[in-house]
């Protein structure tokens, strides 16, 4: 083998995924300074976008950390910051007190409004090279590499 050569030790997979991570990575942090300019973390958002989502902007801090792929102690110390920032209310589950029921605020909404124009261009500058096609069929693998992760890793998500 010439010495220019290099032997390739990574498979195709791994290779893979290294570049969704590299990726995702890349986004958050370019994702973080611009939710930085409006008093944010990335994990903000993440909670709001979630709640917002949700029947009446309402979830329990075991749904969002679910779907956030983080540990409820996690949430916990996320929403109490949170809260005290204005951006969502803590209240126990009116039938189940044992559950912590997260509300998103009126200044939460506002932040998303407040964020939405300049975020919705940031993906889009990240999405500008796919079709529609190739969008809809990257979604549905990458949703795909993710049941499989959620699988491999038990009921931790």
């Amino acid at each position: 083998m010439p010495k220019n050569e290099k032997k390739e030790d990574m498979s195709v997979e791994e290779k893979v995924m290294i570049f969704v991570v590299m990726a995702s990575e890349l986004f958050k942090k370019n994702s973080t300074a611009i939710f930085g300019q409006y008093g944010l973390t990335f994990s903000h958002y993440n909670v709001l976008k979630s709640l917002v989502a949700c029947e009446g902007g309402r979830d329990t801090a075991g749904n969002v950390s679910k779907r956030m792929l983080v540990t409820g102690a996690n949430v916990t110390g996320l929403a109490k910051r949170m809260e005290k920032a204005g951006l969502i209310e803590r209240r126990n589950d009116e039938k189940d007190e044992r559950l912590t029921m997260l509300q998103i605020t009126k200044k939460g909404r506002k932040a998303l409004d407040a964020i939405r124009e300049i975020q919705e261009k940031h993906v889009n500058e990240y999405m500008q090279t796919c079709s529609r096609e190739q969008k809809e069929e990257l979604l549905t693998v990458l949703k795909s590499i993710l049941r499989k992760g959620k699988q491999l890793a038990g009921s931790k998500y």
